[in-house]
């Protein structure tokens, strides 16, 4: 049983080793063998991730785009947030003139004159997928930097006096705010682009997880009809190896059941957690079944557009169940 991360193409080291410490491996999907973030190559050489390209092809043509992408980018001095924000509310990768105009006149982005009667939704859903994970990229490095500062500022303090602490304060802010969220950035939009990639997976998955309540929200309420399965308030992902082990083969165990067996009674025994200590890293575990939908519901729920059910075999087919996992930090470090 191996979830699939959604619905970003990027994920960070730590967010990667709290979903392995509690599922093992995760499926991390990249829209193409287009400069894979050097992260995420070292944790999937590490076994932590499995980067899993459904669709492959046009490279070359999705490269010249991101090409150009930078090109406008440093000409105009813009960052990636004020690109995604021109892209406004219209669903790009429907949108012929998304990609075409991306090379010739960028600017114009919002123009509405469609010009294909059949635009490439699959090869502008890719290129959004990209662009987006330059953009969640950046704002990771952005995290990282504040952090660093955060912390030089945090030693700094506790050498001062609690009068030098009030001027020090006074003069430069109480803290540092972190960078923008990069999550909350196109959230129906990624997942739409990232269903596409779903859909050309030669192997559906069955269990999606997010640590994105924004992408999860959005999902549990356009699904429909959902059962919660598991709820973990505060599972240790920094303990012990060994005892962690011994959990994450049993809390597996019950997974793999509920995917094979509609009928399974999960063991209470994953709720004794592994002992940490209270200032050790946790995160909590939210998952939920949905029920009653064949695949062609369940995606015509979250895309609300008929033409993909030509994408899917079976389509009528009633699944033994999709499993939606929130994991979200419950102690930060």
């Amino acid at each position: 049983m191996k979830p699939v991360y959604f619905p970003f193409t990027y994920i960070n080291d730590a967010a990667a080793r709290d979903l392995c410490a509690c599922f093992g491996q995760v499926t991390v999907y990249q829209p193409g063998a287009h400069e894979i973030p050097e992260n995420m190559q070292r944790l999937a050489d590490e076994g932590l991730l499995d980067l899993k390209m459904p669709v492959s092809g046009d490279e070359a043509r999705l490269e010249a785009l991101i090409k150009e992408y930078k090109e406008w980018g440093e000409l105009h001095q813009k960052s990636d947030t004020a690109f995604l924000k021109a892209i406004g509310e219209r669903v790009p990768f429907f949108d012929d003139t998304f990609s075409t105009q991306l090379a010739s006149q960028i600017r114009k982005i919002r123009d509405e004159n469609y010009t294909k009667e059949n635009p490439d939704i699959l090869f502008n859903a890719r290129l959004f997928l990209y662009l987006a994970q330059d953009y969640d990229l950046a704002q990771d490095g952005i995290n990282r930097d504040l952090i660093s500062v955060y912390e030089m500022e945090k030693k700094f303090l506790e050498g001062l006096t609690y009068d030098d602490e009030e001027f020090f304060i006074k003069k430069t802010g109480s803290s540092l705010q972190t960078a923008e969220d990069s999550g909350k950035y196109k959230i129906k939009e990624r997942i739409e682009a990232w269903m596409y990639l779903m859909l050309n997976d030669m192997e559906p998955p069955g269990f999606f997880i997010t640590d994105c309540r924004d992408a999860f929200d959005f999902v549990i309420e356009k699904a429909g009809d959902i059962k919660e399965i598991i709820e973990l308030a505060s599972v240790p992902v920094c303990a012990q190896a060994d005892i962690m082990d011994n959990w994450r083969g049993l809390f597996i165990e019950q997974l793999e059941g509920l995917i094979k067996d509609d009928n399974f009674a999960v063991d209470e025994k994953i709720h004794n957690l592994p002992a940490a200590k209270e200032s050790e890293r946790k995160i909590s575990l939210k998952i939920f079944k949905i029920t009653n939908k064949s695949r062609s519901d369940f995606i015509n729920r979250i895309l609300e557009y008929e033409f993909q059910d030509v994408m899917i075999n079976n389509k009528n087919k009633k699944n033994k169940g999709i499993f939606i996992c929130l994991s979200e930090l419950s102690h930060p470090t």
